[in-house]
């Protein structure tokens, strides 16, 4: 297999203590390396490619994860904070679903039960490490593709049953954030302070005030002429973008409901498996902006950001109440009877009346060069589908049929719910 990187030797310790944990014999096994899929990547949060190892006669394939060789501080805290969710959240989580499973009194006796009440939210982590002062650092991941999983189309707004597969499983994901705060709160004390790796620094970015200038601009321009009411509205928050993003992150306004939020819940971070046509089974990927904060962070990222206006407008309530059903239920399987009291569907409506800006204010930046990378992969052939962390910096004419489609459904939308 084609070789185009240098392997640092910290890369190939972990992967033999990997390949050991596999079953493979010491010095008797080889290591493949293939770096074709992302060869050709630019401006990513890092790299990604696959590691074969082989041992006659069996073979066993893990992704491996790394800064890129050029990460800057930033880029470095964004990798640190995914190893930690890999180390250290998502274990702990699986963990104490099998705690409250083996010790609640309605216990799980079928198959499908035990499966719905310790649910695994990521492919599994076999090492994870970051060395941020060396610029070191390390995810080895399952292959989810040798499972059957794979990546929806990651241009196309989501379809009913990717979403409702989507808000079922963020509903689970929440819940066991939520019942380890209650249940194991000396546990969860360490991610309280899981706070928002970019968002200083974002803000901070020499012109990233006048890009939000020229994105409000463009986005008011998708308004019919005479809405002045609502052009007002977006003048106002153009004014205050940075206080309301600021504010949006206190989580002293979301509280006791904070949980430790994906960060960037969007169609393109999510695989899943099939049964029939249909998906059955998911799992997230790319936790790098994972954080401590509201639920509806996650809902409004996902249902504004990766579906359209069509689908908003004929399943919107429908998602609301699939992710808070899943919520509660699992709640339920982990040892809490009283959630849906102190719960309700009211509360979580009022979170995401508070977190629906930030919805808006990403999308001002998110649908261009949404709308500005399909353009691309349609010249240039679409990348491959692990390529779960190619960025681009190019942005869409803002006169482009898609932009204005998808950007004043976003408003129209934002407007129509109450949320601006």
């Amino acid at each position: 297999m084609k070789s185009s990187l240098n392997v640092p030797e910290y890369v190939r310790d972990a992967l033999a203590g990997v390949a050991h944990r596999l079953g493979f014999t010491s010095n008797q096994h080889s290591v493949d390396y293939d770096f074709r899929v992302f060869e050709n990547n630019r401006s990513v949060v890092s790299v990604l490619y696959r590691v074969t190892f082989r041992e006659e006669p069996r073979e066993a394939t893990v992704l491996c994860k790394v800064p890129p060789p050029d990460a800057d501080d930033t880029l470095l805290a964004l990798f640190e904070r995914e190893v930690f969710v890999y180390g250290k959240l998502l274990p702990a989580l699986e963990q104490f679903q099998h705690t409250r499973q083996d010790g609640t009194a309605a216990t799980p006796t079928t198959a499908a039960d035990r499966e719905e009440s310790s649910v695994p939210f990521a492919p599994s982590c076999y090492h994870a490490h970051c060395d941020a002062k060396k610029g070191e650092g390390i995810i080895i991941l399952e292959d989810v593709q040798r499972r059957g999983f794979s990546n929806r189309h990651k241009f196309e707004p989501m379809d009913y049953d990717h979403a409702r597969l989507a808000m079922i499983q963020l509903g689970r994901f929440h819940a066991t954030s939520l019942a380890l705060k209650k249940h194991q709160p000396e546990l969860f004390e360490q991610y309280r302070y899981m706070g928002d790796v970019t968002g200083e620094r974002v803000l901070a970015m020499e012109g990233f005030e006048q890009t939000m200038e020229q994105a409000f601009e463009n986005a008011a321009a998708t308004l019919p002429a005479g809405d002045a009411a609502r052009r007002e509205k977006l003048a106002r928050l153009r004014g205050c973008f940075a206080e309301e993003l600021q504010n949006i992150s206190d989580t002293a306004l979301s509280e006791p409901f904070c949980v430790v939020c994906h960060g960037d819940y969007a169609g393109d971070n999510m695989m899943f498996s099939y049964n029939g046509g249909f998906p059955s089974r998911m799992v997230m990927l790319d936790w790098q902006l994972a954080k401590y904060g509201s639920p509806a962070l996650d809902f409004v990222h996902t249902v504004f950001l990766s579906t359209d206006e069509s689908f908003r407008r004929n399943h919107y309530d429908n998602m609301l109440q699939t992710y808070h059903n899943a919520l509660l239920s699992h709640l339920e399987r982990l040892g809490d009877d009283s959630a849906t009291e102190w719960f309700p569907l009211t509360v979580l409506m009022r979170l995401i009346k508070l977190q629906a800006r930030q919805a808006l204010v990403l999308g001002l930046l998110h649908i261009p060069l949404t709308v500005a990378s399909e353009e691309a992969a349609i010249a240039e052939g679409e990348p491959g589908e692990e390529d779960e962390d190619s960025g681009s910096v190019r942005i869409s004419d803002t006169t482009d049929a898609k932009y204005q489609s998808r950007m004043a459904g976003l408003l129209k939308d934002v407007f129509r719910l109450g949320f601006l």
